[in-house]
């Protein structure tokens, strides 16, 4: 998956802080769910009595595929999980709401509408966005579930966007027509020939040549961004933040 810089000097943050045991099956639905989707799941194998090899085998997978789960998962595994666990509530699995299991008979919840969007992989990081028709296709790239309609995901990386943007966190985003118009003071994703950002961008007073990328985070200074080396502008529709306890 592609990460966006929101600072030049950071590292992702590890989120798997949950200790997993095939072995441990004291549990039940009323425990309070975990908040990752990797942590729901295994929460939702230990509940289930099934392990983790199991699980890979019947699904198709390696061990180790299921073992680097981390925040989010392909649609088409959603699926497979869903036809094997017919009972599961979709919409606890990805986002922690509701009951983990649906209720019998004939009080289904009503599910939310949502949409398969492409997320960017790791070999598209050292290109550009635009360059997505020119490489990678988002036919090839795999997809993750969305709450709200986007063009692509991608991974913030770094601590210039927080509070409202932390490291980890995916975004969903949606291209404009910078020609048009542009939501001056919201955050947008920059797409430049140096690289890809996530800031809140500003027109510069007297120079429509320049934009101005200012960070949420006191510590880093504004940026000015040439309009010139700016290949796409891209407005935050959504995010999936990561929380995690200690």
């Amino acid at each position: 998956m592609k990460e966006i810089d929101s600072d030049n000097n950071s590292n992702i943050i590890p989120t798997d802080n949950l200790k997993t045991n095939d072995s441990d099956t004291n549990i039940n639905e009323e425990n309070v769910a975990p908040a990752g989707v990797r942590e729901r799941l295994m929460y939702l194998l230990k509940y289930k009595r099934m392990s983790r090899t199991e699980f890979a085998r019947r699904l198709g997978l390696s061990i180790n595929y299921v073992g680097a789960i981390r925040k989010s998962l392909p649609s088409v595994r959603v699926r497979q999980i869903m036809e094997l666990f017919p009972d599961l509530n979709r919409d606890w699995l990805l986002y922690g709401e509701g009951a983990m299991l649906n209720p019998s008979g004939d009080e289904q919840p009503r599910r939310r509408r949502v949409y398969e969007i492409p997320m960017l992989p790791v070999q598209a990081e050292a290109g550009t966005l635009s360059s997505m028709s020119q490489g990678v296709m988002p036919c090839d790239c795999e997809t993750v579930i969305s709450p709200v309609d986007a063009d692509l995901a991608i991974q913030v990386r770094g601590d210039s966007m927080e509070p409202n943007f932390s490291n980890g966190d995916t975004l969903f985003i949606k291209r404009i027509n910078e020609k048009n118009f542009i939501p001056w003071g919201n955050p947008m994703v920059i797409d430049t020939e140096n690289g890809v950002l996530v800031k809140a961008v500003y027109p510069v007073e007297g120079d429509s040549e320049m934009i101005e990328a200012r960070s949420y985070n006191p510590t880093y200074p504004p940026l000015r961004v040439p309009t010139a080396t700016i290949y796409g502008l891209y407005q935050v529709t959504g995010r999936i933040s990561i929380f995690t306890t200690l």
